[in-house]
């Protein structure tokens, strides 16, 4: 599965640049980012992802094991978990890993109630985590929708937030690796053939996985993940947003 970290501006400027139709003009045209393009990167860069959290039995265990290999990852947090457990976020925050923004409930029915019911999980989440931080007027700048932006169910409506993110100065990002941790109950040899499956021939890699451990315990194949992506040759980074 190819997922996209693309705003709709640049959905549509793709579109026209394959098409041919489009005379280039810098006073017309945003111009791409890097992250708008990171899926195309024919670079062996792994950037780890950590969905769901902070909870108390999971992410401390995942934080341990990406300091003994000095690896910087992402964690998209959840307002609600954040708010629970300030200490984890702070950790996070103070061993170098970049935070975006998950919403606060991971509830779509909530979520795309609105226009006003979205931008408040958004904000409301920026704001509790800003406050363990102590940093005013926090924004993540990076937003990861629940089940991701190209899943069918509420599709018109994430059409619409994307419009809502860019005017809030947010982008948004997807995956194209997973090792299916939240989908079912998997043993770990076939979590580890999901993820290799899902990387193989591709260069940059987004990876998706979950640090809540109410399906999968991720952390029991954290170390072997790193090390089957350090034998294909990847170095690995932490997302960050052309805002930061």
């Amino acid at each position: 599965m190819y997922v996209f970290f693309l705003r709709k501006k640049s959905i549509f400027l793709v579109a026209l640049l394959l098409s041919g139709l489009l005379a280039l003009s810098t006073h017309e045209i945003v111009l791409p980012t890097s992250m708008n393009t990171i899926f195309a990167s024919s670079e062996k860069v792994a950037y780890l992802t950590f969905d769901d959290g902070p909870t108390s039995s999971v992410t401390p265990k995942i934080l341990d094991i990406l300091k003994e290999y000095q690896i910087k990852a992402t964690f998209f947090l959840l307002g609600s978990n954040a708010e629970t457990h300030p200490d984890l976020v702070k950790r996070i925050y103070e061993e170098g890993h970049t935070i975006g923004n998950h919403g606060y409930s991971h509830n779509n029915a909530k979520l795309y109630a609105s226009k006003e019911a979205f931008l408040k999980e958004i904000h409301k989440t920026d704001e509790i985590i800003g406050t363990i931080l102590g940093i005013k007027n926090y924004s993540c700048h990076i937003f990861r929708f629940p089940n991701g932006s190209t899943a069918r169910a509420y599709c018109q409506e994430k059409q619409e937030a994307m419009k809502w993110l860019e005017e809030i100065g947010y982008d948004y990002i997807d995956w194209n690796a997973l090792n299916k941790d939240s989908e079912r109950k998997y043993s770990n040899q076939v979590l580890m053939e999901n993820l290799k499956e899902s990387a193989k021939g591709k260069g940059t890699l987004v990876v998706l996985m979950h640090d809540t451990g109410d399906v999968n315990k991720t952390y029991d194949i954290l170390a072997d993940s790193i090390n089957f992506l350090l034998s294909e040759g990847y170095n690995f980074k932490e997302l960050t947003s052309p805002e930061h």
